[in-house]
C-alpha cells in the first residue's frame, strides 16, 4: 500500500488536542499521528457510509508500536512466561526485540500498560493480560 502526503488546515485548537491525544497514547507525535488521522478518516468513512463497500469496515492495520508489543509478549511466551514476569525478564525480551536502551524498554512498557495489555503485580512483578 503507499502512502502519500495530505495536508489540510485546521484549528489549532483542534491540532494540540490531537497532538495531546497521540503524545498520551504513542509517547511521541512521529508515526503515531499519522496512523490516528488514518483512524479518523476511516472511521469517519464508515459512519458516512462512503466506503467502497459499504457493509465493510475500513482497517488501517496495527500501529507499529503496538506490533512491536506484541513481539515482546510472544518472546516472554515462548519462554515460558504464561502469566507473570519481572522487569528483568521484560528488559531481556525488549533487548531480543525492540532495542537495548532503558528508554525504550520502560516507554514498551508503559505502553503495554496503556495498551491493557499487562498490568503491574506487586513489586517487581508484572502480568501478562
Amino acid at each position: 500500500m503507499k502512502k502519500i502526503q495530505l495536508k489540510v488546515y485546521i484549528p489549532d485548537e483542534l491540532r494540540d488536542k490531537l497532538y495531546d491525544y497521540v503524545k498520551a497514547k504513542y509517547a511521541k507525535i512521529h508515526g503515531g499521528l499519522s496512523i490516528e488521522v488514518q483512524n479518523a478518516i476511516a472511521h469517519w468513512l464508515n459512519e458516512q457510509a462512503l466506503a467502497a463497500h459499504t457493509k465493510t469496515h475500513i482497517n488501517p492495520g496495527l500501529p507499529r508500536a503496538q506490533m512491536k508489543i506484541d513481539a515482546i509478549i510472544k518472546w516472554l511466551r515462548d519462554r515460558g512466561f504464561t502469566n507473570q514476569f519481572t522487569v528483568r525478564d521484560w528488559e531481556k525480551a525488549c533487548v531480543d526485540t525492540v532495542g537495548s536502551d532503558p528508554r525504550t524498554v520502560q516507554k514498551y512498557l508503559r505502553l503495554a500498560e496503556k495498551l491493557h495489555r499487562v498490568k503491574f503485580y506487586a513489586g517487581n512483578v508484572w502480568e501478562i493480560v
